[in-house]
């Protein structure tokens, strides 16, 4: 397979830059004999294959990283999105997704390019959509896909990395444009996807449903007890059950500590499930209390991620059922892990005027602080 080359293709040697230019002055001269060369081959009256068509759009991008305006060039990107070859269609979605304000003329046909690739059940192909969709974000394409893309999401024939795209893509448009993302039956399907065996599809899922929690509860409140039952699989399942997974003898701490978000979105569940998460957070504080399985700062910063995380999720409960028993279990996590939760996240303690609550006082005690840490 032939590559572009950029720096190469750009600067050849021989041409008074020795391969790369030495100067600014330099470089503009280069640059400006190259765009000159690209707008020709555009023009010329010879058609361009796909693979020189993709040559010169990439050289066009790279110029523009280089920190150089470009103006044409935009409708050659937009037709290699029609191409077959993976190549020249990603190198189309990065050229629009860089390149390509939300005020185009040409956000039509990007949109019926990207409408035709989701279409095309090509899974590939959807990535690059979904992905182009998410990187610009903006108004016009929520319009356009924010119905689409819950279907490719809960599409039962939809593969696990597409459905990690979707799942990312709609929440980037319901940040940007919250009012044109339907609620639907789809809600129900997708917190379904709490469940599912690839935990790549758990980790975006779980992103995409907090955020929409925060805003729809009602909607969402089913994820709460299958929330808890995949952080009981996770905090109790052994290092080697997650391989890859795993980051420094941490199980899927990224996946947990989403999780342990998601929980605080509602009150303290049920008394089935309350007892399930009860027992998942007395394992993570044990855990916390075990020697590290590494020296290395990787493993702490993870193994401290999901302990705090966790005792957000002890306090925030607390509050919701007006008792105190937070002291209590918080006294079972050695002081340094404690005091530096304390020190770090002091919001979590304090009550609606700043004032810390009762039961950070006991925690104060426990540290062994003077004073309270100011909310920085």
């Amino acid at each position: 397979m032939r590559s572009c080359g950029l720096s190469v293709c750009l600067f050849h040697r021989g041409d008074g830059c020795n391969g790369l230019c030495k100067s600014k002055e330099a470089e503009i001269k280069r640059i400006n004999k190259e765009l000159a060369n690209i707008r020709s081959k555009f023009k010329g009256d010879k058609a361009l294959d796909g693979y020189s068509k993709k040559k010169y759009v990439c050289k066009l991008l790279f110029i523009f990283l280089l920190g150089h305006d470009i103006d044409f060039g935009h409708m050659e990107a937009v037709n290699l999105l029609s191409s077959n070859r993976y190549t020249e269609k990603q190198i189309g979605y990065l050229f629009i997704s860089v390149l390509v304000n939300s005020n185009s003329e040409l956000i039509r046909l990007i949109n019926n390019a990207i409408k035709n690739d989701l279409a095309s059940r090509n899974p590939t192909f959807m990535g690059l959509a979904l992905h182009c969709i998410a990187s610009v974000g903006s108004r016009e394409m929520a319009e356009a896909f924010a119905g689409e893309i819950p279907k490719v999401l809960v599409a039962g024939d939809t593969m696990d990395s597409v459905k990690q795209s979707a799942a990312l893509c709609l929440l980037r448009l319901y940040r940007t444009s919250p009012d044109l993302v339907p609620m639907g039956d789809w809600t129900s399907r997708v917190v379904h996807l709490l469940n599912d065996q690839h935990l790549g599809v758990v980790t975006a899922a779980t992103s995409l449903i907090t955020t929409l929690a925060q805003k729809n509860p009602e909607e969402f409140k089913t994820s709460v007890s299958l929330a808890v039952s995949r952080l009981s699989r996770i905090v109790t399942s052994a290092s080697t059950d997650l391989q890859d997974y795993t980051y420094y003898f941490v199980p899927a701490p990224w996946l947990s500590v989403k999780l342990l978000r998601l929980l605080q979105c509602y009150p303290p569940p049920d008394p089935a499930v309350r007892g399930r998460l009860t027992e998942c957070l007395e394992t993570i504080l044990n855990k916390a209390q075990e020697p590290p399985k590494s020296k290395k700062v990787q493993h702490s910063n993870a193994k401290n991620a999901v302990l705090f995380e966790a005792i957000s999720l002890i306090i925030h409960h607390d509050r919701c059922v007006g008792c105190l028993c937070t002291g209590s279990r918080c006294g079972r996590v050695r002081k340094p892990f404690l005091r530096d939760y304390v020190n770090c996240c002091p919001r979590s303690f304090s009550l609606e005027d700043g004032r810390p609550g009762p039961c950070v006082l006991r925690c104060l005690r426990l540290c062994r602080l003077s004073s309270w840490p100011s909310c920085r």
